[in-house]
């Protein structure tokens, strides 16, 4: 009887590719996942390994699809070389805002970009089809704006759910899903370890992708201060998340900032790094696992 690994992978915007990183060095070593749920970019790399577990493949394919295209399709060109880890979500709507609408047209509006725009770039990502004909079994987290509450997704289109995960609050905007208004799933579960069926899975890995380290506030404001907090509130919900699975994976992304596509080698890189060093505990468990199986079958 085989051990059956289940993986959540979180929110992070460019540092969700990390996560592709994490699924190369498992499939090398002979332990894919046999069940995935995802949050935000976890949704993305999620869905695209569920419906194609090739890693080598997903990497080509985001190669072929993250050019001056993808960040003029999502409005992030002049975002490209941006330097900072302490540039939030917040303060770049903010920015955008200053820079494209009139505050008076803000306030009228969900998002600055439409979500077709996400759904045009996640067509280069990902197949159509339903979540429920994946090859590997996929969990999709967002987060409802009329609840509160985390949203999971099994089944239905792929593209509309991953789309949903997605949407970054006040960037994108919010997906209508049935009576529901969808954004971003890391808003309410950046890493949803829990929703990994416990009945479905032996051992659970939790890849969490938020900031290590904060800089000194260089000048002290309103959204300096806001966007802070947020950053704040989000990675120790993060870290607490990951914490409750069997083993935590926390790649080293360096700061980059949540927009920096463009350095996926790099943050490839620190995924099979990260995977890499977590190997023996991942191991360890599963011949444990094992071990326990067949002391109660007697084989």
């Amino acid at each position: 009887m085989s051990v059956k690994i289940g993986i959540a992978l979180g929110g992070g915007g460019a540092r969700g590719l990390a996560h592709v990183g994490v699924l190369k060095v498992l499939t090398e070593e002979g332990i894919p996942p046999s069940y995935i749920a995802g949050t935000s970019i976890g949704a993305v790399v999620g869905a695209m390994y569920a419906q194609r577990p090739d890693v080598d493949a997903m990497i080509q394919r985001f190669k072929n699809s993250l050019g001056d295209e993808f960040y003029e399709q999502l409005g992030l060109d002049h975002l490209k070389t941006g330097d900072a880890q302490e540039i939030s979500f917040l303060q770049q709507t903010t920015q955008n805002i200053k820079r494209r609408i009139a505050i008076n047209l803000a306030q009228s509006r969900t998002g600055l970009l439409k979500e077709v725009r996400l759904k045009n770039i996640l067509l280069k990502l990902l197949d159509m089809g339903n979540i429920e004909d994946t090859k590997v079994p996929l969990a999709i987290v967002a987060t409802s704006l009329h609840t509160g509450e985390d949203i999971v997704i099994r089944s239905g289109d792929i593209i509309q759910a991953v789309a949903a995960s997605s949407s970054i609050p006040g960037f994108l905007c919010p997906v209508c899903f049935k009576d529901d208004l969808l954004t971003d799933g890391g808003v309410s579960c950046p890493v949803p370890v829990k929703y990994l069926p416990k009945d479905k899975v032996d051992v659970t890995i939790g890849v969490e992708l938020g900031i290590r380290d904060f800089h000194p506030l260089d000048c002290i404001n309103v959204i300096e201060i806001i966007a802070r907090a947020d950053m704040i509130t989000s990675r120790n919900l993060g870290r607490m998340m990951v914490s409750t699975a069997d083993v935590s994976i926390c790649p080293d992304t360096k700061g980059m900032h949540w927009s920096e596509f463009s350095r996926e080698d790099e943050l490839i890189e620190a995924g099979i790094q990260s995977a890499r060093e977590k190997l023996p505990e991942i191991k360890n468990l599963i011949r444990k696992k094992r071990f326990r199986v067949k002391r109660i079958f007697g084989h």
